[in-house]
């Protein structure tokens, strides 16, 4: 018997990741592409994404502030218009900020709900009345580990600055209930909505601190970090139809950290 591709049904599937030219990102626009589907990367760097996907037909640039709400609604427009159907949403840009746990404003806390969860509702919002239209709709939010645990203050060596700010675990927290709310309501659609929780994958600016990274290391039970390669067998998963019968689902992917 010849080899069976669980994963073949991607092949001609039209994808939006947003935050798709970034660190995980561009693991998760490559290896959808690499199956076969259409994907469409939403950000505002037209030359972020040049010099990540400049080689790739596979991989189009779609121009999207996930702040704008117009921005938001006219993206899927014109992807539909030219593809005539979406059928997978990855929601993963983020942005916000940061600050010391005791120093952290108010405008400072909603901006990152505002880039950590809000923009996650638009995204899916305004996805629905496309999404519907496909056969095997899927939407995959991408939160982190830090909304189920929170950080250990002692990789920091003490230095709180350097604290994830409270406002992003708890927007990855919103962003896990949020998922199982969507998933509750679009099941009479087929539409399947998951979280994936990565655990710590620090970029390579980060790596440059060895000792940072051991302790990172050091908390994880595969004592390792995690590269933006360990997402891609489950971002297949949840985009491809081997996953029709999961959803609401929140899959850490930590080395073993929430344990």
């Amino acid at each position: 018997m010849g080899q069976v591709n669980l994963f073949a049904d991607i092949k001609d599937k039209v994808v939006l990741v947003t935050g798709g030219y970034g660190y995980l990102g561009s693991a998760i626009s490559e290896i959808l592409a690499d199956y076969g589907a259409v994907v469409y990367v939403g950000g505002r760097n037209i030359l972020k994404f040049n010099e990540k996907f400049k080689n790739n037909d596979s991989i189009k640039f779609i121009e999207l502030d996930v702040s704008d709400m117009e921005s938001i609604e006219l993206s899927f427009q014109r992807i539909f218009e030219k593809e005539k159907k979406i059928d997978v949403l990855i929601n993963n840009a983020y942005f916000g900020a940061a600050n010391h746990p005791e120093k952290l404003t108010s405008d400072e806390w909603r901006m990152g709900m505002e880039g950590g969860v809000n923009q996650y509702f638009d995204m899916i919002k305004t996805s629905i009345p496309y999404i519907k239209k496909s056969k095997f709709g899927k939407i995959i939010n991408i939160a982190s580990m830090y909304g189920v645990v929170v950080p250990d203050l002692a990789i920091y060596n003490g230095r709180e600055e350097f604290l994830n700010p409270a406002n992003y675990g708890t927007s990855k927290a919103a962003i896990i209930h949020l998922t199982k709310y969507y998933a509750m309501y679009l099941s009479k659609y087929q539409i399947n909505v998951n979280t994936i929780s990565p655990g710590p994958f620090p970029s390579k600016e980060v790596q440059k601190d060895i000792e940072f990274v051991q302790r990172l290391k050091d908390k994880t039970k595969l004592k390792r970090i995690g590269e933006p390669d360990d997402l891609k067998g489950v971002i297949l998963l949840l985009a491809s139809n081997s996953s029709n019968y999961i959803t609401g689902q929140n899959i850490s992917v930590d080395g073993g950290w929430t344990l």
